[in-house]
């Protein structure tokens, strides 16, 4: 179980990860804090819900709609990419099979052993090959892995936002800010070590990193709503 457990979590992306915890954060620290400054406010209990609520689902449609757009704009850039690569290895295959060996020379390895690597992926699949060595492509973005990056992206925001939504529905208004506070300090830590178990990251380092910037900004939106009130 233990080494199953472990062969799962290498074949995770840390930079997935990475960004679906910051996804994550984003929806803890945005609508706790502002559950927060309508708490220092003193916003009615029915406003404040409603509030929470629209900011917690807008939040994440936002973070939908931005990543959708930008794994869109990927894919756009990556089919002009393939789509100019290919015309050049049809109308000369030899100058691209030169730019890859001068790739590999260029990194160290001999000029014969490059000619022949280069030679040998020309000959399987060279188009891939020249995108990922000269562009960094590993895979062209399709639209089923753009629209699931955005879910997931959306999705990780609703997660985070939904302590402080629950606290505003659920809570009374004299625990309301200590639970809101207590919740987004134990997600953000929980979402800290997520980071620090896939994603490849120091624990007590990204801890207390998320901690200080998620406290400073609770701490801000409260005093504002104060301030405000």
């Amino acid at each position: 179980m233990t080494q199953a457990a472990g062969q799962w979590a290498r074949r995770i992306d840390p930079a997935d990860v990475r960004e679906l915890m910051t996804e994550t954060n984003d929806g803890i620290i945005a609508v706790a804090g502002l559950a927060l400054g309508l708490a220092g406010a003193e916003i009615g209990p029915f406003s404040a819900q409603l509030i929470v609520l629209i900011s917690s689902v807008a939040g994440a449609l936002s973070v939908f709609g931005v990543k959708l757009g930008e794994a869109m704009a990927d894919r756009e850039a990556h089919l002009a990419i393939a789509a100019e690569e290919r015309r050049l290895m049809e109308r000369s295959p030899d100058e691209e099979m030169t730019e890859l060996a001068d790739w590999f020379t260029g990194r160290g390895v001999s000029p014969q052993t490059a000619r022949q690597v280069a030679r040998e992926l020309s000959a399987g699949d060279g188009l891939s090959a020249q995108l990922q060595l000269e562009y960094g492509i590993e895979q062209v973005t399709t639209r089923r892995s753009a629209w699931g990056a955005a879910l997931r992206a959306g999705a990780a925001f609703l997660i985070g936002s939904l302590g402080p939504v629950l606290a505003t529905f659920f809570v009374t208004s004299r625990w309301r800010t200590g639970y809101t506070l207590i919740t987004a300090v134990l997600a953000l830590t929980i979402t800290s070590a997520l980071l620090s178990a896939l994603g490849r990251a120091r624990f007590w380092s990204t801890t207390l990193r998320t901690l200080g910037i998620g406290l400073a900004t609770l701490a801000g939106t409260f005093a504002l709503g104060q301030l405000l009130a």
